[in-house]
C-alpha cells in the first residue's frame, strides 16, 4: 500500500503560516496542505461559561480564541516522496523548527478527501460538484473526484479563478481554444470545455495530476464535446498556436519562471487569468508581466487572483 507522509510543524515563530505555506508547496514540492480547525468542546472549553452566554462573542475573547489557535493548530503538509519529506525536514531542522512526522496509507487519505468534499457554487450557473453526485440533469455542473491535493475549487485562488471566467466568458467564443497550464485536476480547463465547449489543453508537471485530469475529464463526459484535447507533461510542451484563455493558478515564484512560455501561449487579446498568489505579491506579478494589462484584480481571504489581458 502506498504511503502519505505527513509532517506537522510544531513551532513557526521564524516563518509567517504563509511564509510556510509558500516553502512547503513551493521549494519543497509538498502536494497540499492540511487545515486543522478546533473543534466545539475546545472552543467550549476556552471560553468557559461564556460560551453560553449567547449574542456576540466580545472582543476579548475573540482575541483569547485566536492565540488559542494559535498555540494549538499547526500547520501540516503532505508528499508521496520520501526523499522529498528528508530535504523539508532537514530544513526545518536547521531552522530550528520542531516537527513531526506521520505516515498513512494513500487509500484512506484519499477517503477523507471525499468524505470533506461538498458542492462549491461560484454563480448561479457555475458549481463544482462531488463526481459521485453527478446527475443527468445537470449537465453544466463540473465534476471532480477529490485526487491528492490536486484542486476541487475549495481553495481560494481556484474559487477566484473560476469566479473571473464566469465574468468574462461572455466576451469568448464558443469552441475557443484554452490552455489550463498547471492544471492539477483540471478543473478551471474543465469549466472551459463545458462552458465553452472549448478545446483544451492540460499541463502539469506531474503525471499523476494529469492521470487525476483525465479521470475529471471522463467524469465529465469530454468525449461529448469537440476532440482535440490534450493532457501534456510540461517537459514536453511547447506553444504550437496561441490561445484566447489561459489559466495559470501556480504559485508566484513558477509564475515568474514561466513567464515567457504563458507570455507566448497567450493570443494577441486574449484573456490570461492568473493565481496562486498571497495578498502582497500580486504587485510582483503585475510588474513582471510587462506585456499584459491587469484588467482586474479578485480577493478571497489572503488570497489574490489577476485577469490580464494580452497587449498588442
Amino acid at each position: 500500500m502506498a504511503l502519505l507522509y505527513i509532517v506537522k510543524v510544531q513551532h513557526q515563530n521564524t516563518y509567517s503560516s504563509e511564509e510556510l505555506d509558500q516553502l512547503a508547496l513551493s521549494n519543497f514540492k509538498s502536494l497540499g496542505k492540511i487545515d486543522y480547525n478546533l473543534d466545539e468542546a475546545i472552543v467550549d472549553e476556552i471560553l468557559g461559561k461564556d460560551a453560553y452566554c449567547g449574542g456576540d462573542i466580545p472582543e476579548d475573547l475573540l482575541l483569547k480564541l485566536e492565540e488559542e489557535v494559535a498555540r494549538n493548530v499547526v500547520p501540516s503538509y503532505f508528499w508521496e516522496d520520501s526523499e522529498d519529506v528528508k530535504n523539508f525536514t532537514n530544513f526545518l531542522n536547521e531552522k530550528g523548527l520542531g516537527f513531526e512526522v506521520l505516515e498513512e496509507e494513500k487509500q484512506d487519505w484519499n477517503e477523507s478527501w471525499r468524505q470533506s468534499f461538498q458542492t462549491i457554487e461560484v454563480t448561479e450557473d457555475l458549481r463544482v460538484v462531488p463526481s459521485w453526485e453527478a446527475s443527468e440533469d445537470k449537465q453544466e455542473d463540473i465534476y471532480i473526484y477529490p485526487g491528492m491535493g490536486f484542486g476541487t475549487g475549495n481553495h481560494e485562488t481556484t474559487f477566484l479563478c473560476l469566479k473571473i471566467f464566469s465574468e468574462l466568458k461572455s466576451s469568448l467564443s464558443e469552441g475557443a481554444r484554452c490552455l489550463d497550464f498547471g492544471c492539477g485536476s483540471g478543473i478551471l480547463g474543465i469549466a472551459a470545455l463545458k462552458q465553452l465547449k472549448a478545446v483544451v489543453d492540460f499541463v502539469d508537471i506531474d503525471k499523476d495530476a494529469l492521470d487525476n485530469c483525465l479521470l475529471n475529464l471522463e467524469h465529465n463526459k469530454y468525449q461529448n464535446y469537440q476532440d482535440g484535447h490534450g493532457l501534456i507533461l510540461r517537459d514536453r510542451y511547447h506553444v504550437e498556436k496561441p490561445y484566447p484563455l489561459v489559466f495559470a493558478n501556480i504559485l508566484e515564484n513558477i509564475l515568474e519562471l514561466e513567464y515567457a512560455i504563458i507570455k507566448d501561449a497567450v493570443a494577441e487579446h486574449g484573456h490570461l487569468i492568473v493565481s496562486g498568489l498571497l495578498k502582497g505579491q500580486e504587485e510582483n506579478i503585475i510588474n513582471k508581466y510587462v506585456d499584459f494589462k491587469c484588467k482586474h484584480l479578485e480577493q478571497r481571504n489572503d488570497w489574490v487572483a489577476l485577469h490580464f489581458t494580452k497587449e498588442v
